[in-house]
């Protein structure tokens, strides 16, 4: 079953090893590879040479579907879809087809979670103490000096993953579940010598991928404002970004047959599926978009200008801080922070796989480029979305535009 497949993706930053939903396997994007530089002659490339190169990415390693492209601040430069929607069927796959983002739901809980401290409701160094002064499971537990800052960061010692099945009834209300969770988070031992908390160095905090962790901020969220998180990111995110695509869980049981099922692949069988997970890990990892208005939230952490988008309210403060990792840590607010030879600046980085579906970003605001690939296959496509990056990368020319 699907709830008990958590642990199977695998990544590493800092030198931790990260288990969980949707954090997995880290791109080659994210080391210290050179790609070439860009020429006059690549400077030709097409987006028809784009769906070329993604076609035999695509077929060389058996995947169903495969989008993937470049944007700058303003505008999609370059994008391709490749593939079909559904193993067993002749419908193409459509860049306007809606495509599951995995753990890269993250940076948007964390975006609401800024504004909640723009608006003066929370702060960084909030405990959940605090937030939850009157539930005494919370108040009163070994936990409760946790800090949203510690859990935006991964730092708290919270638990990768909670045994989700057990909050997966479907007759009872999402927010009841996501408490559930927190209470169950609130019973565990908090030991400093345990395997959840352990120090790498004496000034260095632990860093442990949390999905629970993720959950709990939008559980602060949910306490804060009386309302479920689901209401809270559709009214502050999709609706004044135009995402009218978004939504949650798998694509098809809200949307209808005609759109791309996630896939299984034993013994190299693409096997499509209706699957994801409980409703209630909603804010650690189950939105839905298509790549247009995927990549209108990703411009708007790209400008890191609250200014250039109307309609949204966050600070740049808290933009900076939404980018800014801690000493030592390379994971920020919902965004890994990298530094490569391809770009002069910073990177901002997340993937993300529910292990039926993969969707990966890099963000290089110096030079206002961002790159994304996505497929209807779990982590085994980790690697072919990696080779398409590396392809547009090398020869795919890219202009910031002049404001």
């Amino acid at each position: 079953m699907l709830l008990d497949i958590f642990c199977t993706g695998i990544c590493s930053v800092a030198g931790h090893r990260l288990f969980g939903l949707a954090f997995v396997t880290v791109s080659s994007l994210a080391c210290a590879q050179k790609p070439e530089l860009l020429t006059q002659e690549s400077a030709k490339v097409t987006s028809t040479q784009l769906s070329l190169a993604l076609e035999e990415i695509r077929t060389k390693q058996n995947l169903p579907g495969l989008i993937a492209g470049q944007f700058d601040t303003q505008k999609i430069q370059h994008i391709a879809a490749v593939g079909f929607r559904r193993a067993g069927s002749t419908d193409p796959l459509l860049v306007s087809h809606p495509m599951h983002l995995g753990s890269c739901t993250k940076s948007m809980t964390a975006t609401l979670i800024a504004m909640a401290v723009d608006e003066g409701i929370l702060q960084w160094h909030s405990t959940l103490g605090k937030v939850f002064a009157s539930d005494p499971k919370v108040a009163d537990s070994p936990w409760a000096n946790v800090t949203i800052e510690q859990i935006l960061h991964h730092t708290s010692g919270a638990p990768t993953n909670p045994p989700w099945s057990q909050f997966a009834d479907a007759n009872v209300p999402i927010q009841i579940h996501r408490r559930n969770v927190l209470h169950w988070w609130m019973q565990q031992p908090r030991n400093s010598n345990s395997k959840e908390e352990k120090k790498t160095t004496e000034t260095k905090p632990a860093f442990l991928y949390s999905n629970l962790g993720y959950m709990t901020l939008g559980a602060v969220l949910e306490e804060l404002r009386q309302e479920p998180w689901e209401d809270q990111i559709r009214a502050r995110l999709f609706e004044p970004l135009g995402m009218k695509s978004a939504g949650f869980g798998v694509p098809s049981k809200s949307l209808g047959d005609k759109v791309p099922w996630g896939h299984v692949r034993p013994a190299g069988i693409l096997l499509a599926v209706e699957r994801d997970n409980p409703p209630a890990l909603g804010p650690a990892g189950t939105v839905f978009a298509n790549m247009e208005d995927w990549v209108g939230y990703l411009q708007f952490h790209l400008r890191n200008k609250a200014t250039d988008t109307p309609g949204l309210k966050l600070s740049e403060e808290s933009f900076g801080y939404l980018h800014k990792t801690q000493e030592q840590q390379e994971y920020a607010g919902g965004w890994i922070v990298l530094r490569r030879s391809w770009s002069q600046g910073p990177i901002y980085h997340h993937n993300g796989s529910n292990t039926y579906w993969y969707s990966v970003v890099f963000l290089a605001p110096k030079e206002g480029r961002g790159i994304f690939a996505a497929c209807n296959l779990g982590l085994d496509a980790a690697e072919p979305c990696d080779q398409a990056l590396q392809w547009i990368l090398k020869n795919l020319p890219h202009e910031s535009p002049s404001h």
